[in-house]
């Protein structure tokens, strides 16, 4: 019954035309499943890709640039997906701790991040007790979404 059901229902990806790099591409949403690079996959896929793999990523490195200054403009980050499977994908990433910045900050005008240092005391104060440090893979696997 479980595969009928996956089978009747339309995959939830949006698409979406869009003109970035003075090209027409398909923008795809997913999600990425990796649980070291937890995010948002913005897919640009390709009507025709070109044979010579330098100009696919001279094109790669045209939507990138345009994406960069876009997205940083709105104070979101956005990497270039290197371990992209498909050949008519030109795959970027929007992390989830930038994606959560975000909304936080411009949607719920929340507080910013739990995991960002607290403010250091003034040089007149004398400092309090100092807790011990995290070790290093604890901090990351916070700052992974993992812990």
């Amino acid at each position: 019954m479980k595969k009928k059901i996956n089978e009747s229902l339309p995959a939830l990806i949006p698409e979406y035309p869009v003109t970035v790099a003075g090209q027409n591409l398909t923008l795809r949403f997913d999600v990425n499943v990796n649980k070291t690079k937890k995010g948002v996959k913005l897919q640009f896929v390709l009507q025709n890709v070109p044979e010579d793999p330098r100009k696919l990523q001279d094109l790669a490195n045209e939507i990138g640039t345009e994406l960069q200054e876009k997205f940083g403009a709105k104070g979101l980050q956005i990497i270039y997906d290197v371990e992209n499977p498909y050949k008519n994908v030109i795959g970027f990433l929007l992390p989830l701790p930038s994606l959560a910045d975000f909304i936080m900050k411009n949607v719920l005008k929340g507080q910013d991040s739990v995991d960002e240092p607290e403010e250091l005391p003034s040089q007149e104060e004398p400092p309090s007790e100092v807790p011990a440090e995290e070790p290093v893979k604890e901090i990351f696997m916070k700052r992974a979404g993992i812990k």
